[in-house]
């Protein structure tokens, strides 16, 4: 696969942190530690990890958000870090991201009609009758309704809010979003909704998703390929997100004996 058959490239990508506290004072921490992948334009690779692999900061990596000590990461065919801040202007617009907390995703003080229409203001020329006519119809389209513009975060559910941010993300017509735990936080059923509207939205908007994780069964629904992560580096990959049992690295193995089964046994003696 060619760089122009790709929608996202990372080549050999390392990140470290410098540890902090009394007695950690100039330690180390390697994030993320030569990392490669790839992605096709309408594809979701799942990333999955325990806490602390080192998912989310190659996410925020990804987005333009913390910059690699080595490495390069291509979006459309263009070196995010090798750019000046013009020229990655028009990518950026093509690259969003929907984060797990919801409710600090959002500023408090804005209506949910004014966050959607922030990236709207920010990249595009509508005047104030369209912009409110496209407010509303994304708001439809991640299943609110339109009256819902006028209200504040506080008086919406973790779910409905959740809702907002992805109605933001995808206002643009991105060709790439990172979820980054987009549904961790919220209960059960909200999160097979929000994952119905995660996949119906790919289809309709033709676009494609990096899926970070520790719940292999969500990735399991919405991924078509999975990257498992340990201590900043990618140990094992699949294809195939049908063959998700074949997983054997011990990380892998222990995201798996953590998804429950659909008919747990009460007693198992």
């Amino acid at each position: 696969m060619s760089l122009a058959d790709k929608l996202l490239e990372l080549r050999g990508v390392s990140k470290h942190f410098h540890g902090g506290g009394i007695f950690k004072q100039g330690r180390r921490v390697q994030a993320i530690n030569e990392v490669s992948l790839s992605l096709r334009a309408g594809e979701c690779l799942g990333i999955v990890g325990e806490s602390g692999s080192g998912k989310s900061t190659l996410g925020r990596i990804i987005l333009g958000i913390e910059k690699p000590e080595h490495g390069q990461v291509f979006f459309q065919g263009i070196n995010l870090y090798g750019q000046d801040r013009a020229a990655i202007r028009h990518v950026r617009r093509h690259l969003q991201a929907v984060f797990q907390d919801c409710f600090s995703s959002v500023n408090p003080r804005l209506t949910a009609g004014q966050s959607i229409a922030e990236p709207l203001r920010n990249f595009t020329r509508l005047d104030y009758r369209d912009e409110q006519r496209t407010v509303g119809e994304l708001l439809e389209l991640v299943g609110l309704e339109a009256e819902d513009a006028a209200k504040y975060p506080h008086q919406f559910s973790g779910g409905q809010l959740q809702r907002v941010c992805i109605a933001r993300a995808i206002s643009l017509r991105p060709k790439l979003i990172v979820l980054d735990e987009a549904v961790s936080s919220l209960d059960v059923l909200v999160q097979a909704q929000i994952l119905d509207l995660l996949s119906d939205l790919r289809q309709e908007l033709d676009m494609s998703y990096i899926f970070i994780s520790h719940d292999l069964a969500a990735v399991a629904y919405l991924a078509d390929r999975l990257a498992v992560m340990c201590s900043g580096e990618i140990v094992e990959r699949l294809d195939c997100i049908d063959n998700i049992g074949c997983l054997t690295h011990p990380v892998s193995a222990a995201l798996l004996a953590a998804v429950l089964p659909l008919e747990p046994r009460l007693d198992d003696r």
